[in-house]
């Protein structure tokens, strides 16, 4: 979003940027940029998800109620009932589509499809999407997705993009994180972001428990609902090869990521094919190889098999899981090929995807 709102001042856009937190890299927001904060996103539970979900929207209703009556609003599908605020306002309005909503609560069995809430959703997007300038979303799979919605409109793919200065590979020797941690001399599969139900992170230690090689250490960063399973299972297994750390702050990310071997990218059976995590793309910068989890038909599946960069594999192929880590740590060249490869695929996710949105929303705006 940084990157997106930069872009729409250099095409001289006055430009608002609602948020709950603002994270900011190497390069800064714009002081152009006008900054309205809401509640920030709490994952902890699912009550205060749900709770600053409906903070949020309220808070950003208020905010364009207020003070942008008349502006063009380009809506992010976060909060997910952010996607619901033209029901409520006259403007004119783009979406950027992350998840696909309600259809994402209903597959990880949030909701039910019967339920009044779930059909009343459905019939307030139908109205919605029809109703937009412009509709954005990440890949071929989403677009089919909302084409449910609007089977008439046009849905345009951006893929996400990450930051190769930020994220980028760092020799363990001079890395202060692998020091700080003394991860030296460590095969690190890690995984790092959100512990939600949406993400499946469980099947870590179950993976772990399978893995005999003493070098392996499995390394888990995040905080989110399952945090609290995830540490008990460890400890019921009694698992040595597994060590969990909070949410690392934003200067430090570049060196946890870059302190792995693998990475672990991993959604729910059910969100597959809903969501794509923009870590994958932050892995790929950083030259990590993927395992990723996830349906067959699912995006990560499509990367991994297009980059050849990883692995993608089902929930219950454990045991092909613990080969595959067993495989990429005993053997050299297939690391440094799938670390080669994912350099190489870095190269397609960068921030002149941002060009695409920002020219699409100004014109919208202009109208």
């Amino acid at each position: 979003m940084v990157d997106l709102a930069n872009v729409l001042v250099e095409r001289n856009a006055e430009v608002t940027l609602v948020a709950g937190r603002l994270v900011e890299r190497e390069k800064p927001l714009s002081t152009e940029v006008k900054i309205r904060k809401i509640a920030r996103y709490e994952r902890t539970t699912g009550f205060l998800r749900l709770f600053t979900w409906i903070t949020g929207f309220l808070q950003i209703l208020f905010i364009i109620k207020t003070r942008h009556r008349r502006d063009h609003l380009l809506i992010i599908s976060n909060p997910p009932l952010a996607t619901l605020l033209p029901l409520f306002c006259r403007n004119s309005f783009s979406f950027f589509i992350f998840d696909v909503y309600p259809d994402a609560i209903a597959q990880m069995g949030i909701v039910s499809e019967s339920s009044v809430f779930y059909r009343a959703w459905v019939k307030a997007n139908k109205r919605i999407f029809r109703q937009a300038e412009h509709i954005f979303t990440l890949t071929e799979t989403m677009a089919g997705l909302l084409k449910q919605y609007c089977p008439d409109k046009e849905i345009k793919v951006v893929p996400v993009w990450s930051n190769n200065e930020f994220f980028r590979p760092i020799a363990k020797e001079t890395n202060p994180f692998v020091i700080e941690y003394n991860l030296q001399n460590r095969f690190i599969v890690l995984y790092s972001g959100n512990l939600g139900a949406t993400h499946d992170a469980f099947i870590i230690p179950q993976i772990a428990a399978k893995v005999q090689n003493q070098n392996i250490l499995f390394l888990i960063i995040g905080d989110g609902d399952q945090k609290r399973d995830i540490a008990e299972e460890i400890r019921r297994l009694q698992l040595t090869n597994c060590r969990m750390l909070p949410l690392q702050p934003v200067e430090v990310i570049p060196y946890s990521f870059a302190s792995a071997d693998l990475a672990v990218v991993s959604l729910g059976s059910r969100a597959s094919s809903l969501s794509l995590p923009s870590k994958t793309f932050n892995f790929m910068s950083a030259g990590l190889p993927l395992l990723c989890i996830a349906g067959e038909e699912s995006e990560l599946s499509r990367i991994v098999a297009k980059y050849d960069n990883g692995r993608c594999f089902s929930h219950s192929q454990v045991t092909e899981m613990v080969d595959f880590i067993d495989e990429i740590s005993e053997n050299a060249n297939t690391l440094s090929l799938y670390r080669a490869n994912s350099l190489k695929a870095s190269a397609d996710f960068n921030a002149t995807n941002a060009h695409v949105i920002a020219e699409e929303v100004i014109k919208a705006a202009s109208n």
